[in-house]
């Protein structure tokens, strides 16, 4: 069984953004926007203001996409926000760089770090993928996303009808719907890749599930620091738009 060490390979990831970014002729800036008091909220804006200082993006925080400075490399607003689609909708096209709008050129930050985690354990053959979970930012983008890699792909979330018989199918089983331990060891086709998008604690029955998983991702330090880094791989791509 491997444990998909997230924060490792986000490291080696932000040495190479490190190095790309030192070449640029301009700083890139990532501007936020944080909209209301949610601490967790608060928590990640500032997780990923230090991942983009440590690589040389520069940043700033606004409570109002009016206020976003004309010269940001990206914009991003952090979920959850009330009127978020509205926001999301006057954010331009070109500096969409969490991949929220249709037509954007950028994938969103979650999907491009869980295909670049797969990449360490998977090859070119993908099977059969699972996702529980239909979310606009994961669940649905990250199913075209698999698609487009020959996967055979099912979509449930935390309501369908005897999951457990879904999700032994699954050769990748991607979790995403903050329902804790939503998926257990009975769930769990035997070697299968088990990628936990859950937040805070995690879709997954960790300890038990790693017993008959493959490959496995943990909560913390999976698919979280592989996501921020992926966002700022999005600004550097945007830079040199």
């Amino acid at each position: 069984m491997v444990i998909i060490d997230g924060r490792a390979i986000a490291q080696k990831r932000l040495e190479i953004l490190k190095s790309k970014i030192k070449d640029l002729k301009k700083t890139p800036k990532l501007a936020i926007v944080l909209v209301g008091e949610n601490p967790a909220s608060k928590l990640y804006v500032s997780m990923k203001i230090k991942k983009a200082r440590e690589v040389g993006i520069e940043t700033e925080v606004v409570d109002d996409i009016s206020k976003v400075s004309a010269d940001a490399t990206g914009i991003i607003v952090q979920l959850p926000c009330i009127n978020s689609k509205e926001i999301i909708e006057k954010i331009p096209i070109e500096k969409d760089v969490d991949g929220l709008k249709k037509g954007s050129r950028f994938l969103p930050a979650t999907v491009r770090g869980i295909l670049e985690m797969l990449k360490q354990v998977q090859h070119d053959t993908y099977g059969t993928c699972v996702i529980v979970g239909r979310s606009e930012i994961v669940g649905k983008p990250l199913a075209m996303e698999m698609i487009n890699r020959g996967a055979t792909v099912i979509v449930c979330n935390s309501k369908t009808k005897n999951l457990e018989d879904f999700t032994k199918q699954a050769d990748i089983l991607i979790s995403a719907t903050g329902h804790p331990n939503l998926i257990t060891k009975e769930m769990v086709k035997p070697g299968a890749i088990v990628i936990d998008v859950g937040s805070p604690k995690g879709d997954v029955d960790f300890e038990n599930v790693k017993e008959v998983a493959g490959a496995i991702t943990p909560v913390p330090g999976g698919v979280g620091p592989m996501t921020i880094i992926s966002l700022l791989e999005n600004v550097l791509e945007a830079a040199k738009i």
